[in-house]
């Protein structure tokens, strides 16, 4: 039950010991709540308590004051039922604060590492690359987070208050009677094991996997039958899809077989047992004088009933903490320092892109090893329009994340005026390079402020005139608040050539050494002219160096400079006329993605 150490030792978990208290608290009130009732019990029994000692079970004896017992039956029980409310209140209140303070623990426990993770994927996609990030965020932030948070509840929930209730519960059924409480915990720890051995049995684990491939291959066949139709198979579908059915059934059945056997021996066994526990409670109250008596079997049962409870919470527990100690380890894994990155206290600054950025026989692969760029050296200028063209997208949108300082070669170097992006400071690429796509991208906040990008200084009149440049203005000023219409990520209330646009107007403004631009479709209709694609050709005359990953024939047209990759490599380079002239490939890739006459079959 270690598993979730590392993240109760975060700073937020600091004052645990409040929740301990009360967990504490919860925990005992019960053995005292079966003792009262017990009492209670006692005193319906003999219809009255006249003695000052109460026995309820073989080593089991309460002390009552003699106050107590000079009293009249009905103020008796009038008081126990008051004490056993009270403290029935206390019991409720100490586990509503233990819940609040559990969940509210395991929430900014959780809400931290989610802090955690955000600086993390900022480091680590200077070795990995940035669109790994979103697919490490995903799966972290989706399904071992919310893993975690639960096993810290439970934990804290758990812990000590299920321990202390199963212990003094069980303390508490030995001192009624040692030999019943130890054949009832007996007989609870052979039906237990009894289910988990019926309930996994040998061979469920095949059909697990079988049951569900069947149906997969099935699927299959139904998919691909009409087309064996018309090659002529003799039935072929139908035998393959009798032969998968079949083999289905027959591992329904067994499944069916055996869950059918479950209940029932899991019933007779359990009437087995109370058969047993009956038995020996009716020769200890009808024969001899063992201490047994009704109420104190009734406070042999409710402490027995308390041991099971407590056990059965501890059992989940220890089942939900194998789950979150899979989910700590990757959580703590991924934010484990990065020792391949430079400290940012040693990284240098950037004034700006003078000459050229430099990719000097880069090789980049996945993390099965496969090349995603192989051997590729290139030269890029400031004051030029570059397309990069390639036949999978992998490849250029890792080329311009190279560019952009995210993820880490496998050999070679991108350099910027001979400074290794490595040395170079994050904040200073952050300065110099921007990034631009069809969602802007947008961050929370209002259009002007996406547009400003945090930078006060800039002229009202000059982002006006940006935005009239671009042909978005009027069509931003008819929203309900103008400019001052708050969005957010992913918001949907702007068309992707709107959000394009207020990206390129950030670049306007700002006028980075490097802008990377990834295009949205085109739109359905032919525009004769595109602003954005004027406004960003602007751009690049007066010094920035802007690479585009093209999505309209257009944008290939105006380039200086396409780069075509093929798969890995580079295939060719040059202007868009030259490469289609001399590019079997490149006439190729124009036909496949901008011949408007071309139409993929229905």
């Amino acid at each position: 039950m270690s598993r979730l150490a590392a993240p109760r030792s975060e700073p937020e978990a600091s004052g645990v010991w409040t929740t301990y208290l009360w967990a504490a608290l919860a925990g005992l009130i019960v053995p005292v709540l079966i003792l009262l009732v017990g009492l209670i019990a006692t005193l319906l029994n003999l219809s009255g308590l006249d003695e000052t000692r109460v026995r309820l079970g073989s080593h089991l004896t309460l002390l009552l004051p003699e106050r107590f017992v000079a009293q009249r039956p009905l103020l008796q029980l009038t008081e126990l039922v008051a004490v056993t409310f009270l403290i029935a209140t206390l019991f409720s209140l100490a586990i509503w604060m233990l819940r609040r303070n559990a969940d509210s623990r395991a929430r900014n426990i959780v809400k931290a590492l989610h802090r955690k993770v955000l600086r993390q994927s900022l480091k680590r996609a200077e070795i990995e690359g940035a669109a790994a990030q979103y697919v490490r965020a995903e799966q972290l932030l989706g399904s071992h987070l919310p893993s975690i948070q639960k096993g810290l509840s439970m934990w804290y929930r758990a812990i000590p208050r299920s321990v202390l209730m199963l212990i003094s519960s069980v303390v508490l059924a030995l001192l009624v009677n040692v030999w019943l409480a130890l054949l009832a915990v007996i007989s609870g720890v052979l039906l237990w094991w009894l289910y988990h051995w019926l309930r996994h049995a040998e061979g469920k684990e095949v059909s697990d996997w079988e049951v569900p491939r069947s149906r997969r291959r099935m699927a299959e066949i139904v998919g691909q039958a009409p087309l064996l139709a018309r090659l002529q198979t003799q039935g072929l579908a139908d035998r393959a899809f009798e032969t998968e059915l079949d083999s289905l059934y027959r591992r329904l059945g067994v499944e069916e077989a055996r869950r059918g056997r479950l209940w029932p021996l899991l019933f007779l066994a359990t009437s087995v047992a109370i058969a047993v526990l009956v038995l020996g409670l009716g020769g200890n109250l009808l024969v001899g004088d063992t201490g047994l008596s009704v109420p104190s079997a009734l406070v042999l049962g409710l402490s027995l009933v308390a041991a099971v409870t407590s056990a059965d919470r501890l059992a989940k527990l220890s089942t939900q903490l194998r789950l979150s100690g899979d989910s700590s380890d990757a959580i703590y894994m991924y934010l484990r320092r990065n020792d391949d990155a430079p400290p940012s206290e040693q990284r240098v600054g950037l004034a700006g892109l003078r000459d050229s950025v430099s990719i000097d026989d880069v090789t980049l692969k996945d993390s099965t090893g496969k090349p995603i760029l192989q051997n590729l050296s290139l030269k890029l200028h400031p004051k030029s329009f570059v397309a990069m063209l390639g036949t999978e997208s992998v490849s250029t949108r890792a080329l311009t994340e190279l560019i952009m300082g995210f993820g880490r070669p496998t050999n070679g170097q991108v350099s910027i005026d001979g400074i290794p992006l490595v040395d170079v400071h994050p904040q200073a690429l952050a300065r110099h390079v921007m990034w631009v796509e069809p969602s802007g991208p947008l961050w929370d906040g209002t259009i002007e402020e996406n547009i400003r990008g945090g930078d006060a200084s800039i002229n009202n009149s000059d982002l006006v005139n940006v935005l009239e440049r671009l042909d978005v203005y009027d069509r931003l000023q008819r929203l309900p608040e103008g400019l001052n219409t708050y969005m957010t990520i992913g918001d949907t209330q702007l068309p992707a050539e709107t959000t394009y646009a207020i990206g390129i107007a950030r670049a306007m403004l700002h006028r980075p050494s490097v802008l990377i631009a990834m295009e949205p479709a085109p739109p359905a209709e032919h525009l004769p002219e595109d602003p954005c694609l004027a406004c960003l050709k602007k751009l690049s005359e007066n010094g920035t160096l802007v690479v585009m990953l093209p999505k309209r024939l257009q944008t290939l047209r105006m380039a200086d400079r396409v780069v075509l990759l093929n798969g890995s490599r580079i295939a060719g380079e040059g202007k868009h006329a030259e490469l289609l002239n001399s590019s079997d490939l490149y006439r190729h890739m124009n036909y496949l993605l901008f011949n408007p006459y071309r139409h993929s079959r229905a």
